[in-house]
């Protein structure tokens, strides 16, 4: 009788632990932004350093309108190292 409850216990414990499992794997999900279109975008050279670890970014292209958020590495955002136009400018 005990090995019975027993084995019930643990088949409920299991469910519970993948339901909550599943919850909060299902929270990570973010879908990819969509992608801007050709003529949406100006050629730009941005180069960015970590300032935790020191990692550089090269941004190629930007939107033509804005001025490109900072990447973020390390949880911190990168500092801007280099802006100048893709055409050297």
């Amino acid at each position: 009788m005990w090995t019975l409850a027993r084995i019930l216990i643990a088949i409920g414990a299991a469910l519970v632990l993948y339901l909550i499992a599943a919850a909060i794997l299902r929270k990570f999900w973010i879908p990819a932004p969509e992608e801007p279109e050709p003529g949406e975008l100006r050629p730009v050279h941005h180069r960015y350093r970590c300032v935790v670890c020191g990692a550089e970014v090269t941004m190629t292209a930007a939107p033509t309108d804005e001025v490109p958020e900072a990447p973020r590495h390390c949880r911190e955002d990168m500092a801007l190292v280099v802006e100048a136009d893709a055409d050297g400018g």
